[in-house]
């Protein structure tokens, strides 16, 4: 028998999960989708879990990660899953040191759209915690609705054949095959536009600030450098009176930005000379930090790089706000943002190795990730596997993180859903 026909025999059905490009208002009527809020039976509690925050255990009610209707499933005939009724999945985001975070999935026998959403509890965690990475920085949990609940993206899904194979040629072609098959030949690979960006590019690029959320953001992310810095020194010591002095003049000119955006309508554009007024400070404050190098914890590029994820953040902050709100961003941005969740067509390496430019999830199968994950957990069943992107599930700024959700067969035959364990690996 060839590898090909040992590969074939190891195929298993399995379901492709696809997200919107960009998220939804909270009011769509999407029966299943990621982030949002969850739509739980009345008679349900929001579930909570002990999890390491901030170095020390706390009781916190979990954060919810997606709502599947499995009556939108494709499986008739061959799947394990239930025919009808939804599962609420719901995961710990501190995932700092848990490679198994503290998870919960709920099954109701009632469709996804019977309840309306449920309002998060006082007690849900921050995303990836009080300290969050630096991709949530400018978020304040006791003010931003998004600091704790992740934007909604509706789901649609395809069936295909997955293969149960590590770094192999063969197997890599069957499964681009595949993928090919349910999603299309794949766009060609484009740069983003924003990850990596130089601060040169962002000098000759005017089409920034678009609205005084974008600029909120942004001064909030150089208040939290400027903070950190003044608070926990360099290399175990004090600032030197000098960095002290310039960090101060940042934070003094930080305040002074943030109390004009509270007076002001977030989503309001940006007059000319205001704008230009803004860019200015900007630059000073990657200047200043190119002159403090080795002098302070920040450093330049990471001020740049807080520029374009605070560009994203805002843009799906305003798709939420209105669907057609996206229109009055500049149209680059927010089709840069869109095309990081476009199919781009794969490489004989990408299949080999599993590892594609676009996040797959998917529910059964073998599913796929960068480390030991689907091997320890072979004998088990992939409820859902959801791999972070730029726009979804970024809570630790690793692009290629996947968080998989595990069930042994049994307990699914028995619809056991409490005997569910998550994993979550990076690269």
């Amino acid at each position: 028998m060839s590898e090909r026909d040992e590969l074939e025999e190891t195929a298993l059905p399995a379901v492709l999960v696809s997200r919107s490009d960009l998220p939804v208002p909270l009011v769509h009527p999407a029966r299943s989708f990621f982030g949002g809020l969850p739509k739980l039976p009345p008679h349900v509690d929001w579930p909570t879990a002990v999890v390491m925050a901030c170095e020390t255990l706390e009781t916190v009610a979990l954060t919810f990660v997606a709502q599947i209707d499995l009556a939108e499933v494709p499986g008739a005939g061959w799947s394990p899953l239930p025919t009808r009724g939804t599962l609420y999945f719901f995961c710990s985001s501190v995932f700092v040191g848990e490679r198994h975070p503290p998870c919960r999935v709920l099954y109701s026998p009632a469709d996804g759209n019977a309840y309306p959403d449920r309002a998060p509890p006082p007690d849900l965690m921050p995303l990836a915690g009080n300290e969050g990475d630096r991709q949530v920085k400018w978020l304040d949990p006791n003010l931003d609705f998004h600091s704790k609940v992740e934007f909604k993206y509706p789901v649609s899904f395809r069936p295909f054949r997955d293969f149960y194979f590590r770094e192999d040629a063969v197997g890599g072609e069957l499964m681009i095959k595949e993928l090919c098959k349910a999603l299309g030949p794949g766009e060609p690979p484009e740069s983003d536009l924003l990850q990596f960006r130089s601060v040169a590019e962002y000098e000759k690029d005017e089409d920034w600030p678009f609205n005084w959320l974008l600029v909120a953001c942004v001064v909030r992310s150089v208040l939290s450098h400027v903070q950190r810095d003044l608070t926990l020194g360099y290399s175990g010591r004090p600032l030197t009176d000098e960095a002290a002095v310039e960090s101060k003049r940042l934070r003094a000119g930080a305040v002074g930005w943030l109390e004009r955006c509270r007076a002001l309508t977030p989503m309001d554009d940006v007059d000319a000379d205001t704008k230009a007024a803004f860019r200015s400070w900007w630059f000073d404050i990657v200047q200043a930090y190119k002159k403090m190098n080795g002098q302070v914890r920040t450093y330049a590029g990471e001020i740049a790089g807080d520029l374009g994820n605070a560009i994203n953040h805002t843009i799906r902050c305003m798709a939420t706000h209105d669907v057609d709100a996206p229109d009055d961003a500049p149209l680059s941005y927010v089709a840069n943002l869109a095309r990081q969740n476009h199919w781009t067509t794969p490489t004989a390496e990408d299949g080999q190795r599993r590892h594609f430019r676009t996040a797959i999830h998917q529910m059964l199968g073998y599913g796929s990730g960068p480390q030991d994950a689907t091997e320890e957990h072979l004998e088990e069943m992939l409820l859902l596997q959801i791999q972070g992107d730029l726009a979804f599930l970024n809570w630790h700024s690793d692009i290629g993180g996947v968080l998989h959700f595990w069930i042994d067969r049994d307990a699914l035959a028995q619809r056991d859903f409490s005997r569910v364990v998550a994993t979550y690996e990076c690269d």
